[in-house]
Order: C-alpha cells, then sequence, then structure tokens
C-alpha cells in the first residue's frame, strides 16, 4: 500500500490489512490511501476514521457500486433529545425552586428568632425575679424607714422638750444675776466699785455683801469693738429686781440716761445697760422678736424672769414669746 500524502509503502501486515480485504479494494480507494501517521494529523472533524486498531479490533468493510467504506469500531453513544420546556414549565420549576429556597430561609431564620426569643424568655424571667426581690426588699425598708421616721419624731419632740427644760433650769440658775453692756474696760478696773457707783447713781445701793461674783465674759464676736459684758451674780433675785427697777426709773426719769460718765469712768460718753442675764437660746430669741417688732410696728417689748413678752400698742394685748414658732404671731 502507498500512502496517497507522504508516498510511503507498507505492506498488509503493518497497514493492518488481511489479502482478502486488499483484493476487494477498489483502485481508487487504493490510490487515496493514507497511512496513519497522516491520517492522525487530519483535523478532528470526524470519528469515522480513528486510527486501526490492532488484533483486538473488528474491521468491517462495506462496499457500494465499487467504492468500499470501512467502519473501524466505532463507538456510537445515543445523543440525548433536547427536551421541550414550555413556558408554563419554566415557570413552575422557577416557582417550585423559590419556594423551597424561601422555606429553607424561613426555617432558619424562625429557628434563629426562636433560639432569640428563648434567650429573652430567660432574662425576662431573671429580671422578674430580680425585680420582685428588689421590690419586697424596698418594701420591708420602707417600712423600716417609716418607723425610724415615727421614732425620730418622737425623739425629736423628747429632745425639743429636754432643751426647754434645760434652758429653762439654766434660765433659773441665772435669775440673781444682772448683764451690764456698754462698761469701758479698763486693766486696773474694780468692777465690784463700779457696780457700787452705779448702785448709788440709780439711788438703790449696793453693798459689798450684796454682791457674790463679778467679771466679764468673752464676746460673741471677738471682731466687735465694743466692751465686754459684765454679769453681776446678786445675792437673791428680788435684789437684782430692785436694781432693775431703780434703773428703769432712773432713765424715766433723767433726759441724760444712764452712762459711763455716771459710773465715774473718763473718756467718751458711752450708754450704759442692765438687764437680765439671759441664757444664749433666750438672748438668740429676744434679738430675733426685737427685729420683728420693730419691722411690725410694735411699741413695747421686753423681758421678766427670762421670759420675752411683747405688745403693739396700749390697747393691744401682750404676746408671750415662748419660742421662734411665737414670733408668727407679731404682725
Amino acid at each position: 500500500m502507498s500512502c496517497s500524502t507522504c508516498n510511503k509503502l507498507y505492506d498488509l501486515f503493518c497497514a493492518n490489512m488481511t489479502m482478502k480485504i486488499f483484493s476487494t479494494m477498489s483502485s481508487e480507494y487504493k490510490k487515496s490511501w493514507k497511512c496513519f501517521e497522516c491520517q492522525s494529523q487530519l483535523p478532528k472533524s470526524d470519528n469515522s476514521n480513528t486510527p486501526i486498531r490492532m488484533q483486538n479490533r473488528t474491521n468491517i468493510m462495506t462496499s457500494d457500486d465499487d467504492n468500499v467504506r470501512e467502519v473501524e469500531n466505532i463507538t456510537m453513544r445515543p445523543k440525548n433529545k433536547p427536551s421541550s420546556v414550555n413556558e408554563e414549565g419554566l415557570r413552575n420549576m422557577i416557582k417550585q425552586e423559590m419556594t423551597s429556597t424561601i422555606q429553607k430561609l424561613v426555617s432558619e431564620q424562625l429557628a434563629n428568632i426562636s433560639q432569640q426569643i428563648t434567650g429573652f424568655h430567660e432574662s425576662l424571667t431573671f429580671l422578674s425575679k430580680q425585680y420582685d426581690d428588689l421590690l419586697q426588699s424596698v418594701n420591708e425598708k420602707n417600712k423600716i424607714i417609716a418607723g425610724l421616721v415615727t421614732k425620730n419624731e418622737g425623739l425629736s419632740q423628747q429632745v425639743k422638750t429636754l432643751t426647754e427644760k434645760v434652758n429653762n433650769i439654766e434660765q433659773i440658775m441665772r435669775s440673781p444675776n444682772l448683764e451690764i453692756n456698754g462698761i469701758p474696760e479698763h486693766h486696773s478696773e474694780n468692777l465690784v466699785k463700779t457696780i457700787e457707783q452705779l448702785g448709788r447713781i440709780i439711788e438703790s445701793p449696793v453693798e459689798d455683801k450684796d454682791i457674790l461674783h463679778v467679771t466679764r465674759i468673752a464676746k460673741h464676736n471677738k471682731n466687735s469693738d465694743r466692751p465686754r459684758s459684765v454679769i453681776v451674780k446678786l445675792s437673791s433675785q428680788r435684789r437684782r429686781d430692785e436694781i432693775l427697777a431703780a434703773v428703769m426709773k432712773f432713765n424715766k426719769k433723767n433726759v441724760d440716761k444712764l452712762n459711763s460718765e455716771h459710773l465715774g469712768i473718763g473718756g467718751c460718753k458711752i450708754p450704759v445697760f442692765v438687764s437680765e442675764h439671759l441664757t444664749p437660746s433666750n438672748k438668740h430669741l429676744h434679738a430675733a422678736a426685737r427685729l420683728k417688732t420693730k419691722e411690725a410696728g410694735f411699741k413695747f417689748i421686753w423681758v421678766r424672769d427670762g421670759r420675752i413678752f411683747a405688745r403693739k400698742n396700749e390697747q393691744s394685748k401682750v404676746l408671750f414669746i415662748r419660742d421662734e414658732d411665737s414670733l408668727k404671731l407679731i404682725v
């Protein structure tokens, strides 16, 4: 056999051909015959001329009008016919696919939501228990607080009562005392002689035996330039009242009221005031009452036996200023 392409010569055995097949070939086929190498270089557009296999291959030769066609171990695979899908079927397929996808997504979301709801329920249950415990604790504390408030009110009333009693007792202890303000201070002063001079001026002589003790007390306001007050402890409350009455009479009778010049003290003339020796509480109340009566236009305010009284005019009734609440009566 001679290859029509490369002109190489092949014997029948190398060409994988029997004598019987060779004798049945037409002359045209022999002239156009191609060897295996040249056939393998042809474009693979058709698989009808595959390379000839060796002995395990079955070669089939057919002739038609002197034309011989060789069919060489061709594997024929059935081709799937394209299935025709109409619009309705395509719509149903898409619908089924979307329904399946949506159901899957919804199931996942519902599972997630259910898990979250379970967590919320557990948290809400915990918070509800905490709230109930807190509410119970608050109610118990409120009861305790209410009891303490009631107890505190009772104790406050007791303290107020005891304070008043202590103040009254302290005021009784000061009942024989006089408080004199305005006496100038000197390093070489003799307060006993000054008090005796006071008795002579007001025409109520004070003897040495009437004075149990006399001293100056510290200032409440250290920045004040007023002289320190003088406290005189007399032999009795009756003696104190006699001196107070004499001072009042002297001031009413004389235009030049009691001052430092009357006591024989040189220098500037300074007014001298003689009053009962009040406790700090009563003194504070007396100052507040004086300020309130001045604002309200009261004509009279005085102290007797440690108690404070006020009167708007001669026709008005006398008001007893017991405590700060009584200041509301001054209108």
